[in-house]
C-alpha cells in the first residue's frame, strides 16, 4: 500500500459502532467524567464512577488492555492512537492537577490506570479498621429507614470493593450466610420502635431477604 493508498483508507474507513474505535460525536477531548477530580480521598467511589462512564463510551478496553494496539494495520493504529490518546485526555481531566502532573509522560491509558491504582488502590488497613469500627457505632437514630438502610448499604459496598472478593455464584451457601449477616446487622440497629416488627422478621420461615426486609420496615414506618 502506498502512501496516498493510505491516506485514502483512512479517509473512508469507518470503525464498527459496537467498536472500542468508534467515537461518538459526543466524544470530546475536554470531557470529565466525574463531577469532582480524584484528588486522592475516596478512591473506590472514583474508580466505579471512571469504570461507568468509560464502560458507556466503550472504551473500557483500553483501561484493562484487552484492547491491543494494532500492530499490522496502519488504518486502525491511527484510530487506535486518537482512541487512546483522547482516553488519555478523559482519565487525567478526572484526577487533581497534581496527580495527573504525575503521570502525564505516560503514553497508554492502561499505564496511566495501573500507575493510579496500584499508588491510591492498595487496601489499606487503616481504613478496613474505620470501617469496621463505623459498623459496630452504625444504628438507626434519627435517621429515617431509607436513610439508615443507604447507610449500611454505602459501607457494604466500601467493604465489598476493598477486598476484591467476589462470590462464585456457584456458592450458593456462602451468598446466602453473607447476605443473612446483612440482614441481622440490618436488624440490630433499628430502632426500639420496630422491635415487634424485627420479631416478626425474625421468626419468618424462611427468612425474609434483606430487601423485603427493608420494604416491610419502610411501609411500618409509613
Amino acid at each position: 500500500m502506498t502512501a496516498g493508498d493510505s491516506s485514502i483508507s483512512t479517509s473512508i474507513y469507518s470503525p464498527n459502532p459496537s467498536s472500542p474505535l468508534f467515537i461518538h460525536s459526543s466524544d470530546i477531548p475536554g470531557t470529565c467524567l466525574v463531577l469532582v477530580p480524584y484528588s486522592g480521598i475516596g478512591f473506590g467511589g472514583w474508580k466505579r464512577k471512571m469504570v461507568v462512564a468509560l464502560s458507556a463510551k466503550n472504551k473500557i478496553a483500553f483501561i484493562d488492555g484487552s484492547f491491543l494496539k494494532p500492530s499490522d494495520n496502519v488504518v486502525e493504529l491511527k484510530f487506535w492512537n486518537i482512541c487512546n490518546n483522547m482516553v488519555i485526555f478523559w482519565l487525567t481531566s478526572s484526577l487533581s492537577p497534581d496527580i495527573a502532573e504525575s503521570v502525564q509522560y505516560s503514553e497508554t491509558v492502561e499505564c496511566i490506570w495501573k500507575q493510579v491504582e496500584n499508588r491510591y488502590g492498595t487496601v489499606n488497613r487503616t481504613k478496613v479498621f474505620e470501617i469496621k469500627k463505623e459498623f459496630a457505632s452504625t444504628c438507626q437514630g434519627p435517621l429515617g429507614i431509607a436513610s439508615y438502610f443507604n447507610k449500611l448499604k454505602k459501607l457494604w459496598d466500601v467493604v465489598a470493593f476493598i477486598h476484591k472478593n467476589p462470590i462464585n455464584p456457584c456458592n450458593c451457601a456462602l451468598q446466602k450466610e453473607l447476605e443473612e449477616d446483612k440482614l441481622y446487622q440490618f436488624l440490630m440497629g433499628i430502632n426500639v420502635t420496630y422491635v415487634s416488627v424485627r420479631s416478626n422478621l425474625l421468626i419468618m420461615q424462611p427468612l425474609p431477604s434483606l430487601d423485603n426486609a427493608y420494604n416491610i420496615l419502610l411501609q411500618d414506618e409509613g
